[in-house]
């Protein structure tokens, strides 16, 4: 009876270990990809932000350019009050009171264009103990 013992590693051990391996660097790199695409996105938002907002902010120095050549002139200013869109829903406000030949800007700030409306999501507690 010549029987030889073999030990040695078999063949699925480490084919096991391999796919596990590719699993995991598979399952990285696609959370990698989902990270990098989603900082991608926001990063053009929020340049599209940036740039709406200059832009608006840019139109303002151009009123309160109209509005002080009106006032060297010895004109009245048309309006005090000036809402210059910016975005789908915020407006740039700037609000100006004039003395004389000279005006002075009173705010100029970015304010929503609707108002949030706190009655529709309201909820109803009850705090009353029952035994």
């Amino acid at each position: 009876m010549d029987r030889k013992i073999k030990m040695g590693v078999g063949i699925g051990g480490p084919s096991i270990i391999m796919i596990f391996v590719v699993l995991c660097l598979t399952t990285l790199s696609a959370l990698s990809l989902m990270t990098a695409n989603a900082d991608w996105k926001l990063s053009n938002k929020a340049a599209d932000a940036v740039t709406d907002y200059y832009s608006a902010d840019n139109e303002a120095e151009e009123i309160l350019s109209a509005t002080d050549a009106s006032l060297s002139a010895g004109h009245p200013p048309e309006a005090d009050t000036f809402i210059i869109p910016v975005s789908a829903t915020q407006n740039l406000v700037m609000k100006l009171r004039s003395d004389g030949a000279q005006y002075t800007v009173l705010y100029r700030k970015l304010v929503l264009k609707t108002q949030w409306d706190y009655e529709q999501y309201q909820i109803e507690f009850d705090d009353t103990i029952t035994k």
